[in-house]
């Protein structure tokens, strides 16, 4: 990792003395000060580790013979600029240049460790190290295994400041000392953090003091998000917990101002198998201190209660585990629009499909690849870092192409390929908190949240309120039920050709027509697509795309469609409308391969085209009311609404039911009466309610 060009990184040496050549004015007191200062603060970073620091700029060559090094375990060069280019530029390991460059590479081959120093602001500051020694590489290796696009091999063990990965592990490295068995790698390990602990103190410190207060500045930010750390932040304004990744500096440019990138991931699920994904969050510069929690995301450990956090995401991850593959559920709450330009949140209540895989079906949309679970988990002492698939890397060339989804078209829920491995407590602390799913109401795919997304409550009553002859009743039933049950085979000697179910319902209105699908949906225990003409639209193009998405999802769902109010697309084609015989043709079309179940509802039976009477399987007419069923009627809302909210008798329900209503009108008077009786705050008394009534079916009879 390289340090930012801004600012220019000292170490504890640089920090705490000058140049040789202007140390000498300090005073023996100050002097003792300021190393016994640095004594305690070395003693803190190698807290738990019997290591001695070495002292700065020391060769380490008394403590080389106890490590089993021959010579000494530093090699310090300076480098040397003369001002206009007056000698060349060469390196020594002195910083009076007395011997010469050949000798000192010979003599400095066989060292551990070499320290690179530069000459700024009339200070000697590290340039960059580098570990020779193979004993140390080998805990290096171990240490920083799969730390952020760090490869050893190619930097040569060379690090710059501001260290960042030796800060980072700089406690892995204390506990690998700590658990290593006495011999070469102990003592490598044990010359490491004596050589590393006055070049790195400053950071180490800092990061600890950072914890301690729970405020960062800029500058060290970077600090606080070693890669593999859990974070928080927010999805949407729902807190999320997420992996760091990797960190990135962006320098300022005239547009924009300098940033840390901090890239983390989290478990998602693409409608066939679970895994990770990544996003990025950018924190631009700020001047002085930010409290660590402010920021758009920080790490957990900031947190109060850690595991009590933990356990409360996890809980939510239990829950995103179940909802994967297809559920028919009920969502209040708020919703993220995915068809928009940008994401934009409404409010959603009612009834909701949770279904990644066909929102990427019906959209047309290459589902994300996400990268496996299995693998990806870290172990506990955050050696182990994500290592992101080279495949995923993006690239140009002028034989690519846009990727297609290749995957065979579904023929139902229970032939999907679904990958639903149970999830790690890990994996569910990760998982994200919104879900794909479709609004039936309003008919669009949005993000919902886990957290507001409920088992569905049947309704069974709705079908033992519906009022018809029990034999057109009954018989309804019986074709909905047997369709869903049956297996046959049977077919058109086209394949696929006629298989659906297609109910058309015809009659007044008021009469129950639609009222009877619903019923028969929450009687079936599956979803009820409703659409209107209004839904598909008038344009051909716009008509044959709607019902083809409506379609299809019904067929993946199991769903019952219902298209109210269809007399444009049913009525009989002639000469005059070409559009409209376009309507009915595209129509006719889909409905020729639909599988599923198909309730249509018209008030003009006589004018429907001759063409899609052959393709209706049940014809179901619907005529007004009988007194019997309308008293029927008048029961079910009253008892709806509260029977004792009504001051009725059986007297005044058979004088009701002989006022010519339908079912609607019933409904409207039932409300109507109710808001007239709120302030009052007593039942709703007979003569108000039959007034209602009789007032209405006078004005009708005017019209």
């Amino acid at each position: 990792m390289k340090a930012h060009n801004k600012y220019d990184y000292e170490d504890e040496e640089s920090e705490n003395s000058q140049s040789e050549s202007g140390s000498e004015s300090e005073s023996e007191e100050n002097k003792k000060a300021r190393e016994d200062k640095t004594q305690k603060e070395h003693a803190q970073v190698l807290e738990g580790v019997e290591v001695m620091a070495l002292a700065k700029n020391s060769s380490g060559a008394s403590e080389a013979s106890k490590l089993g090094y021959a010579s000494k375990l530093v090699s310090n060069w300076y480098h040397h600029k003369c001002a206009y280019d007056s000698c060349q530029l060469r390196w020594s390991e002195f910083a009076v240049v007395d011997d010469e460059e050949a000798d000192l590479q010979k003599r400095a081959s066989q060292v551990p460790i070499v320290h690179r120093h530069e000459y700024k602001n009339k200070h000697w500051v590290t340039s960059n190290i580098t570990v020779q020694d193979a004993a140390m590489r080998k805990v290096l290796d171990k240490v920083l295994h799969k730390y952020q696009d760090l490869d050893l091999e190619v930097i040569n063990y060379t690090f710059e400041p501001p260290f960042m990965p030796l800060v980072h592990r700089w406690d892995v490295l204390k506990t690998y000392h700590a658990a290593a068995e006495a011999g070469n790698l102990k003592n490598a390990a044990a010359a490491l953090l004596a050589f590393l602990t006055p070049v790195i103190a400053s950071s180490v410190l800092s990061h600890a003091l950072t914890k301690k207060t729970g405020k960062v500045n800029f500058e060290n930010i970077w600090q606080i998000f070693p890669p593999n750390e859990l974070v928080i932040t927010k999805f949407f304004g729902v807190e999320t917990i997420c992996r760091v990744v990797r960190y990135s500096y962006r320098h300022e440019t005239r547009t924009c101002p300098a940033a840390w990138t901090i890239d983390i991931e989290y478990v998602d699920w693409n409608g066939e198998t679970s895994g990770f994904t990544t996003t990025s969050v950018t924190m631009c510069e700020f001047d002085g201190v930010r409290r660590v929690q402010a920021l758009p995301v920080f790490p957990i450990s900031f947190l109060g209660d850690v595991e009590k956090t933990k356990a409360t995401f996890i809980e939510r991850g239990r829950k995103f585990e179940s909802l994967r593959g297809y559920k028919y559920m009920l969502c209040n709450g708020t919703k993220i629009l995915l068809e928009t330009e940008k994401p934009e949140q409404r409010p959603v209540a009612g009834k909701v499909c949770v279904d990644a895989y066909a929102y990427y079906r019906s959209c047309n949309i290459v589902k994300p690849k996400l990268r496996p679970l299995s693998g990806a988990e870290a172990s506990d002492d955050k050696t182990e870092a994500a290592d992101p698939d080279l495949s995923d890397t993006p690239y140009e060339m002028d034989f690519s192409a846009a990727p297609v989804e290749t995957s065979t078209a579904a023929k139902g829920p229970a032939e999907r390929t679904e990958d639903l491995q149970p999830l790690t407590d890990e994996q569910c602390l990760l998982s994200t908190p919104w879900m794909k799913g479709f609004d039936l109401k309003a008919k669009e795919w949005c993000e919902l949240r886990v957290d507001e997304l409920k088992d569905m409550t049947w309704n069974d009553e709705a079908f033992e309120k519906l009022v018809l002859p029990e034999g057109e009743k009954d018989l309804a039933w019986a074709f909905v039920e047997n369709k869903s049950l049956s297996k046959t085979d049977f077919d058109d000697f086209i394949p696929d050709k006629g298989r659906g179910l297609i109910i058309l319902m015809f009659g007044p209105p008021g009469v129950g027509k639609t009222f009877t699908a619903e019923a028969v949906a929450e009687r079936s225990r599956v979803p009820l697509y409703l659409m209107s003409a209004g839904d598909l639209g008038t344009q051909p193009s716009d008509v044959e795309k709607t019902l083809e998405r409506a379609l299809e999802l019904c067929r993946m769902w199991n769903a019952m469609l219902l298209l109210d109010e269809a007399d444009v697309f049913l009525g009989a084609r002639t000469n005059e409308s070409l559009a409209r015989n376009e309507l009915v043709s595209i129509f006719l079309t889909k409905l020729e391969y639909y599988q599923g179940t198909l309730f249509l509802t018209t008030n003009r039976i006589s004018s429907i085209d001759h063409a899609f009477q052959s393709r209706v399987d049940l014809f179901l007419p619907y005529h007004d009311l009988t007194n019997a069923a309308r008293r029927q009627v008048w029961e079910n809302f009253i008892d709806r609404a509260g029977r004792d909210k009504f001051d009725v008798d059986e007297a005044s329900l058979a004088k009701l039911s002989q006022l010519n209503l339908n079912g609607r009108e019933i409904k409207n008077l039932i409300k109507s009466a109710q808001l007239l009786s709120l302030k009052s705050g007593g039942k709703v008394p007979m003569d108000r309610l039959y007034m209602l009534a009789d007032k209405r079916v006078q004005a009708l009879s005017l019209l």
